[in-house]
């Protein structure tokens, strides 16, 4: 005979589930710079791409800046 569940009342799943059925949750505290890599990842991501412009953008004017020398000497 199946018990019926009521949604209604705050307690409804302690109804339906015995207790010994529920696994023991860990409390031990997990990586910590697992779970900010998590939580930042949009914010690394960007700000990763953003050093990678700026220094290619530094390696351009850096090559132009060599080449202007180079072009000084010559004449």
């Amino acid at each position: 005979m199946k018990k019926r569940i009521c949604i209604s009342q705050t307690h409804y799943l302690q109804e339906a589930l015995p207790t010994g059925s529920w696994t023991q949750v860990s409390r031990k505290k997990h990586n910590p710079l697992k779970r900010l890599l998590k939580r930042y990842q949009k914010g690394i991501d960007t700000a990763l791409a953003a050093m990678a412009i700026g220094i290619m953008f530094l390696a351009g004017i850096w090559v132009f800046l060599i080449q202007l020398a180079e072009f000084g000497f010559n004449s």
